[in-house]
């Protein structure tokens, strides 16, 4: 958060994009530091999410949408201000998909495998589990999830078709991998550092909202709302992320659109990984449109 702030640096009535609101962490920041006047478009793709930030900052300098960012020049262009000073996205799950939707997020959780951010879509995890062939699975979890048992976890799931909750897959991705990834019988801790179904919910999340692509076309959309000066913010969370934004970057400055504030990605402090452990693994990258 502050060194997102920090980046951005809001000041009296400008005007800011949250591009994946959620709780309104960044949102609610902003707006004390745009008064009187300035506002802030709040989008973010799940209705549930946005009908809790209205509830929970009441504000006339607040606008919020419920869309994907992929559409960004269109919602701004819709319900936004004409001018726009600065841009953030942070690419990782929030606390209200993985705590409360219902959706299946949480490899913790028995909930229907549906893992979509937009509630009304029509493509879900359990479409991918139950349908696609073990070559498919394993090219989603090696691609996305960098899961270096995918063709096992695959195959694996494939002979125990159907599945039909979260719990179920995540006891399924369990058996399939080597003992020494699995958790500690008495520590209650993974033996590897992470659950064994970490990175293969992960690639079904991105295969699902199809997240690699909308940041591809969402991120020089948003460089060519803001205006000169203005800046855009990135934090994502795992590597294949990183890399799309670090690539995306590196395109938009050697056209001569914008000039790189980060020459490396910031990771977040001792201090914040101790309120937030959620946050130990995120990169932020910046840069300044000319």
């Amino acid at each position: 958060l502050q060194q997102v702030l920090e980046l951005l640096s809001p000041k009296a009535n400008q005007n800011f994009v949250d591009a994946t609101a959620g709780e309104g962490g960044y949102t609610k920041e902003i707006l004390k530091l745009n008064s009187p006047d300035g506002k802030v478009v709040a989008i973010d793709w799940n209705i549930d999410a946005i009908e809790e930030l209205k509830i929970n900052l009441p504000s006339k300098r607040l606008i919020t949408v419920c869309g994907n960012f992929n559409g960004l020049e269109t919602i701004v262009s819709n319900f936004g201000p004409k001018e726009i000073h600065g841009i953030v996205f942070d690419l990782g799950l929030s606390r209200f998909l993985l705590e409360k939707s219902g959706r299946g997020f949480s490899f913790r959780k028995d909930e229907p495998l549906k893992m979509s951010f937009d509630k009304e879509s029509e493509k879900t995890a359990e479409q991918i589990i139950n349908h696609y062939a073990a070559k498919d699975l394993e090219r989603i979890f090696y691609d996305y999830g960098q899961e270096r048992f995918s063709k096992r976890i695959a195959e694996a799931i494939v002979r125990a078709r159907p599945i039909y909750s979260s719990l179920e897959l995540a006891k399924i991705i369990e058996k399939a991998v080597p003992s020494r990834s699995k958790i500690h019988p008495t520590h209650n801790r993974v033996m590897g550092g992470i659950h064994p179904a970490t990175r293969v919910f992960q690639a079904l999340r991105i295969a699902v909202n199809d997240e690699f692509e909308n940041i591809k076309q969402a991120l020089p959309k948003a460089i060519q709302l803001m205006n000169p000066g203005g800046r855009l913010v990135v934090v994502s969370y795992h590597s294949l992320e990183d890399r799309t934004v670090k690539a995306i970057f590196k395109e938009e400055a050697r056209i001569g659109r914008v000039s790189i504030l980060t020459k490396k990605p910031i990771g977040p402090g001792s201090d914040e990984i101790k309120k937030n452990p959620s946050s130990r693994s995120a990169k932020l990258r910046a840069v300044e449109k000319i």
